[in-house]
């Protein structure tokens, strides 16, 4: 996506499998195959066509440049997937996507809602503004380069209503 269109306002919209192309593009970027958690085509395909599933699109002068998968059962929502073209990370765009996954979570009455990351993700810096505390964690959950072990932290907040 590069700088061509810096300066302009991110939208956030709800998106569809009609978003496939534009969030495998995204998630190619921004998730290394090292730790091997990005998603294929086919998983996000059948992720996103399940109804429980909800996705969310940021785009910058009518591209996408960031997303954000979510699945809703009862109370509890999980986030499964949260990312942004790493040409603009750090602009804010992961926090608004974040903000509007949790605003529609209040609006469709969940309580509590979880997520799981590789423990040295930089991300939960973000993840804590938000309210989110580890309770639990996955031993060497994923492997990354050299084949070293990283643990999977799950993390929860409680939204209030």
């Amino acid at each position: 996506m590069g700088d061509d269109h810096a300066g302009e306002p991110v939208e956030i919209r709800a998106g569809d499998l009609s978003d496939l192309t534009a969030v495998m593009t995204v998630m190619e970027s921004a998730f290394p195959k090292t730790y091997g958690e990005g998603w294929n085509h086919h998983q996000c395909r059948s992720m996103l066509a399940m109804p429980s599933a909800k996705l969310l699109i940021a785009s910058q002068g009518g591209v996408a440049c960031g997303f954000a998968i979510s699945r809703q059962a009862a109370d509890e929502e999980e986030l499964l997937m949260i990312a942004v073209s790493p040409d603009i990370q750090g602009k804010g765009i992961g926090y608004l996507l974040l903000e509007h996954v949790l605003q529609k979570a209040r609006a469709d009455n969940v309580v509590f809602v979880f997520l799981e990351m590789r423990a040295d993700n930089p991300a939960e810096k973000l993840y804590k503004k938000f309210g989110f505390h580890q309770i639990g964690r996955r031993k060497a959950y994923y492997t990354g380069p050299d084949m070293e072990k990283f643990d999977a932290i799950t993390y929860k907040t409680v939204l209030t209503i």
